[in-house]
Parts: structure tokens; sequence; C-alpha cells
């Protein structure tokens, strides 16, 4: 079924450029005098075959649930962030940035840099256990962060988190975290003072 619908969909691409390039050549002969499209008729170069990439335009995305909120990794830091401050403060997971920071002013291209706040998340917030007020932004560092593009992200994050004062912590991944270590290090995050 699959193959039969990209066969049709290049067969109609083929028809589409035959038919663009007969509408250049007459464009182009209105265009020109008629002694130059006489003379210097421009030739028909053939047809270059494209090639297939396997991407089928007009079909419909097709979603599916992912077997899991968190990645092995940061199910292991959650489990041990919620046993050591869980009965503390409230935990939140991939909060997005846009839910816990707004853009005050009226900048030009407002709408990217609101999409920057909205596009991006951290993996965990801690927050205060009443009211709700974001703490501590908790981002983990695994050898992902290494690349190019993720250098950017976490610049970004780290500038909006120093301009609203929200504190972040970055945690590099282990592999386990011994009792106490990660309550330990988010006391000392939240509790820090903020003239850094």
């Amino acid at each position: 079924m699959w193959q039969r619908l990209l066969e049709l969909i290049n067969q109609v691409k083929r028809r589409i450029r035959s038919r663009l390039q007969s509408i250049a050549l007459r464009i182009l002969t209105t265009l020109l005098p008629e002694s130059a499209t006489k003379a210097e008729a421009p030739p028909v170069s053939p047809t270059i075959a494209e090639p297939e990439l396997g991407l089928v335009a007009g079909v419909p995305p097709q979603y599916r649930q992912r077997e899991s909120l968190f990645t092995y990794r940061e199910r292991v830091f959650f489990k041990a962030l919620l046993e050591d401050v869980g009965d503390q403060y409230q935990v939140f997971a991939k909060v997005r940035l846009g839910d816990i920071l707004w853009l005050f002013n009226e900048p030009e291209n407002r709408k990217f840099h609101n999409n920057q706040l909205q596009c991006k998340h951290f993996d965990f917030v801690v927050c205060d256990k009443d009211s709700y007020k974001p703490l501590l932004a908790i981002e983990l560092d695994d050898s992902s962060h290494d690349k190019y593009d993720h250098h950017a992200r976490d610049e970004f994050k780290e500038r909006v988190c120093k301009e609203t004062r929200l504190k972040l912590l970055r945690e590099q991944v282990q592999k386990t975290y011994p009792k106490g270590y990660v309550g330990e290090r988010v006391h000392s995050a939240i509790h820090e003072k903020a003239d850094k």
C-alpha cells in the first residue's frame, strides 16, 4: 500500500515538474523578443531524478505514547529527590520555563522570546510546600549536554534563572545517589546566598 502511494506521489511530482517547465518556456518566449527566442531557445534540460527520502507528504502525523515520563537516569534521580526532600517540599518534573517564568516587558520580537520560555523545560522544580512558589530548578547534566545546541539551551536557562533570581542546581547524573546526598544538595542550593 505504501509503495503504491509513493509511486503515485512520484508520478504527480513528475507531471508537475514537466508542466512547470512548459509554463516557464512559454513565459520566456513571451517576454523575450521573437528573434531571440527563435535564435536561442533555451534547451530543455532532462529531468533529474531526486533521491527518495521516504518522506510522504499529505500523510497525517502518527503519535505514540512513551513508555515512561522519565529516562532511566531521571527516574533514579527523581526517586532519590522525593526520598530526601519529598516531605519538606513539593517536587515537580518536566516543568516548562513558561509555567514558572514570564516575559515582563514588550521587547522587539516578543513572540520569539516568549517561545523560548514555552519550548524549554526544567528537569525538576522544587517548590514551597504551602505556597507552591518555585524555590529551585534542577537540571540533570549528562553527556548530551556537551553538544553545541545543549550549550545554548543551558546558557539560556542559566541567564533567565539569574535574571529572575530563581536558583538553579545543575547535577551530574550518577548511577545511584547515596541516601541524603540529593537532599543535602537541594538544601544547600535553596539556602545559598543570592549574591552569586
